[in-house]
């Protein structure tokens, strides 16, 4: 019964027809086989259905591996160290290393990025384009390998095949989108395109023992490799499927692997080459590189087995979906939560059906071994990956899913009286699969429609409500009506505020806090949260820079108690730093704070006796406020013999010796003052005013009009 089965199959398509000359019957083929038309759905679903992404923009990661990138974006002449280095050097430089665990090395699809970046510029239309095809191209060499595979089950109907049933679920299921509409997936669609690629040609080696099929294995696999690390998995994949298809000697099945291992080597060599390590842990903990930085041992565990229980949830039903399930979006939980031994009790029956199952060859064992090697890497067990759980782990994993749905459909309704049902099922799954992909695909537009979407399913990451915030603040200019700017700085803010709580630690959210208060003038709020930067990084130039111009807004807008209060921060976190010393004698000097003013003036000469403008502002003080023209010219003159371009040394001394009506010496350091900044009002007017008390009526009126002119 198989076999007619299969001869009918090949025989679709095969027409005869009657010949005009001499009655003689020919046979024809159509081009429309029930094997073309399959892949020619395949091809137009997994095109159509991630279309609307052409259109997009950059979003999330393509920052740190395309538009922020300096080696990226260096074009051909990038590709060396593309090749010889961290994937992040372009963004971190020699820091890379530290930012996530285990380094990154995914030299492929950086080089794409290269490439398509020298020939078509900053374009992600292009970057776009080339994962719909590089997607269609994996859906249809899965349905190819597939009908390898499974070829006994590659049954009529067309439509109800196991391979293509399978290919199609794959192609449609909506945890995909991260992959292909976020173009930095491109490593994901690579690694596994490669894989699939080496599995192809593992098959024809088996088939036919050419050579060529071996030098093929050990080139996909090793771009497989370079695309991204998770290929290894498929060491096991190979000799798993080529057990399940064929009858033959496991010796055989071993020496197909031997170009993989080879494959490994060099990628390795690569890898240890370009990061100095295979793998690393972090050096700076921080939770948001280590989310169970704060676990007990069997917390860390049992969270673990909690996220996998619902990653199965979300092969079954894929919502809500979000990119970020960072901390603590995923809670710390124990083994007391029966929803973490529900989820051990699973993997577990599904680990030892498979290992029972395979010996007979069993599509439900290969379907589930399939699901458990290709997400171990990315389980959190072999290494950590930087994060609870994330959509695109499930990309090569669902296979196993899909397969195993595709048998159920094709064993136990491809039969004649339950084939409406069949087709009603199979349409409802591709329709809610294709409806629900192309829609969450418009979350991916750009980072701010990405950001404030998942913030509403996220709504506990601390990530992504500070990464909420942020891109509300950016999207804030001077052309936003008010009550537009203050309403979306105040939800900015909120998202932040929210960030924060969940993770104090969170140094850039804090940062992102400060910038959002002073943006509404909360200068108060603005140096508490920049002030907790400090505690965190004393060194973090952003909180540095932020309170320091505030400080200086205040000063100037009158403000001088929140100067005061800036420049103490500045000054209990960077206290090498004296410039902030001297603005807060600045600022102690135009209050009622004179006496304070000296004694810290007079500290920075202790420490610095060089520090020319702390000689300048004692001169300004004793002279202005003491009337003392001996010491203030004293410490004028030290100030000048310091730094005798300083121009308000020179503006000090200009007035002083015009106060004391000795204009000659007032105009020199007047005219010196002129030649630092011409430009300098209040200099012309002083020299416009020196002028008419030396008689000099006309350079009085010439530098009168400059002033006016300026």
């Amino acid at each position: 019964m198989q076999a007619s089965k299969k001869t009918a199959k090949y025989k679709s398509g095969i027409k005869k027809s009657t010949s005009p000359v001499a009655g003689k019957t020919t046979t024809t083929t159509s081009f429309f086989t029930e094997s073309r038309i399959q892949y020619l759905v395949i091809l137009v679903i997994s095109l159509l259905i991630y279309s609307n992404t052409l259109f997009f923009n950059f979003a999330l990661d393509d920052g740190l591996m395309i538009t922020d990138n300096k080696v990226t974006k260096k074009g051909f002449s990038g590709l060396g160290e593309i090749f010889t280095k961290n994937s992040f050097y372009g963004v971190f430089g020699d820091k890379a290393n530290q930012y996530l665990p285990g380094g990154r090395y995914r030299p492929l699809s950086q080089a794409m990025f290269a490439v398509e970046y020298q020939i078509f510029g900053m374009s992600p239309f292009v970057g776009h384009f080339f994962n719909i095809l590089l997607f269609s191209l994996l859906c249809l060499l899965l349905l190819k390998v597939l009908k390898m595979i499974f070829e006994k089950y590659d049954t009529k109907p067309w439509y109800l095949s196991l391979p293509f049933i399978a290919t199609l679920l794959f192609a449609c299921h909506p945890l995909h989108t991260e992959v292909v509409a976020n173009i930095k997936g491109r490593d994901e669609l690579l690694s596994f395109l490669g894989s699939l690629a080496t599995l192809y040609f593992s098959f024809q080696y088996f088939k036919n023992g050419k050579l060529l099929n071996l030098l093929l294995i050990f080139l996909f696999f090793s771009l497989a490799l370079l695309s991204k690390e998770n290929a290894v998995t498929f060491l096991a994949i190979v000799p798993l499927s080529l057990f399940f298809a064929f009858k033959g000697p496991v010796k055989k099945h071993l020496f197909v692997l031997l170009p993989m291992i080879l494959s490994v080597a060099v990628y390795f060599a690569l890898r240890v080459n370009a990061l100095g390590f295979i793998t690393n842990t972090v050096v700076n903990k921080d939770l948001l590189n280590d989310p169970f930085l704060f676990a007990t041992p069997a917390g860390k565990y049992a969270t673990i087995f909690l996220t996998w229980g619902k990653y199965l949830l979300l092969v079954l039903v894929p919502h809500p979906l979000t990119h970020d399930y960072y901390p603590y979006q995923v809670a710390l939980t124990e083994f007391s939560d029966f929803r973490v031994l529900l989820s051990i009790a699973v993997y577990l029956a599904l680990i030892v059906f498979s290992l029972i199952r395979i010996r007979n060859k069993d599509i439900f064992a290969y379907a589930v071994l399939f699901f458990l090697i290709t997400f171990s890497i990315s389980s959190n067990i072999v290494f950590n990956i930087g994060t609870f759980m994330n959509e695109r782990f499930m990309f090569a994993p669902l296979l196993g899913f899909t397969i195993a749905v595709a048998y159920l459909i094709n064993k136990y309704l491809n039969k004649k009286h339950l084939m409406l049902s069949a087709k009603i099922i199979l349409i409802a799954l591709i329709s809610m699969y294709s409806l629900k992909t192309f829609s969450r695909n418009f979350a991916w537009k750009d980072s701010f429609i990405l950001f404030t979407t998942d913030v509403k399913t996220s709504v506990n990451s601390a990530k992504v409500n500070v990464g909420a915030g942020e891109v509300l603040l950016k999207s804030v200019n001077e052309k936003t009506p008010e009550p537009v700017r203050t309403a979306t700085i105040e939800k900015a803010i909120g998202y932040i505020k929210k960030g924060v709580q969940i993770y104090p630690g969170f140094t850039s959210g804090w940062v992102y806090l400060g910038w959002g208060q002073r943006m509404i003038k909360d200068y108060e709020g603005s140096r508490a949260s920049l002030e907790h930067v400090l505690m965190l990084d004393s060194t973090n130039n952003d909180a540095i820079s932020y309170l320091n111009s505030d400080a200086i807004s205040c000063y100037q807008a009158g403000n001088f108690k929140q100067a005061e209060e800036n420049f103490k921060t500045l000054i209990r976190y960077v206290p090498e730093h004296t410039e902030y010393e001297y603005l807060l004698a600045e600022v102690y000097a135009n209050t009622n704070k004179v006496d304070s003013a000296l004694v810290l003036l007079n500290d920075i000469l202790l420490k610095n006796p060089s520090y020319d403008k702390a000689y300048n502002k004692l001169g300004e003080i004793y002279g202005r406020i003491f009337n003392n023209f001996d010491k203030s010219f004293e410490y004028l003159h030290k100030a000048y013999d310091l730094n005798p371009t300083n121009i308000e040394t020179l503006r000090n001394l200009g007035t002083a010796y015009g106060l004391q009506r000795d204009f000659q010496k007032s105009l020199k350091y007047l005219l010196e003052a002129e030649k630092v900044n011409p430009s300098d009002k209040d200099i012309l007017n002083k020299l416009s005013l020196t002028y008419l008390n030396l008689g000099n009526i006309k350079l009085a009126e010439e530098y009168a009009g400059k002033a006016k002119g300026n």
